[in-house]
């Protein structure tokens, strides 16, 4: 495929949605339609995987409007920051959105967050032992609860999460990549 033509339709305040016109590999002209944030740098996003002295992962149970719902997911946050880099972003949005801390940080993987609608990429970092030191400090509009999650349950939490809420199945899928590498 070749991209051949792209087309703003619409730009809000934090994203656009661009009309892309490509040429196949049989030479036939075809239409996608994709969304980019418009507050990032790079098209980057970090996810921390943290877990705690007492070998609890944090996790985050936040409302999404896209699905209007709570999701159960790791922190993670915007690169919004001009020059900081990702290690930075990860610490920043960590102790942001839970209160902890993250000593060392360990990159897990890159990877697109949504291929076949942004060319957002999430940059993973495990953060193996952070510790609990408050001064949480979210923006407007995240509404979210953090909750910790023994290790050794975390399959279980993951097939029957509370009612009212969805699972991130890129939870699922950090966590096995995690177990592969042996990180955890």
């Amino acid at each position: 495929m070749e991209i051949t033509g792209r087309e703003t339709v619409y730009e809000g305040k934090y994203l656009r949605m661009v009309k892309k016109t490509a040429v196949t590999v049989q030479k036939q002209e075809c239409i996608w339609e994709t969304v980019e944030r418009t507050n990032i740098f790079d098209n980057m996003v970090v996810v921390v995987v943290a877990l705690t002295g007492e070998n609890e992962f944090v996790m985050e149970r936040q409302w999404r409007a896209a699905v209007e719902s709570y999701v159960f997911q790791f922190p993670a946050g915007l690169m919004d920051i001009e020059n900081e880099s990702s290690e930075e972003a990860a610490r920043r949005e960590l102790l942001e959105e839970t209160g902890y801390a993250a000593g060392k940080l360990v990159p897990i993987i890159t990877a697109p967050t949504n291929p076949v609608l942004s060319p957002t990429i999430a940059r993973y970092y495990f953060a193996p032992d952070v510790e609990y030191i408050g001064g949480e400090n979210r923006e407007p509009g995240e509404d979210m609860d953090i909750i910790t999650v023994p290790r050794d349950s975390i399959g279980k939490f993951l097939l029957s999460p509370p009612e009212g809420t969805v699972r991130d199945l890129a939870v699922a899928g950090i966590i096995k990549i995690m177990e592969e590498k042996g990180l955890i």
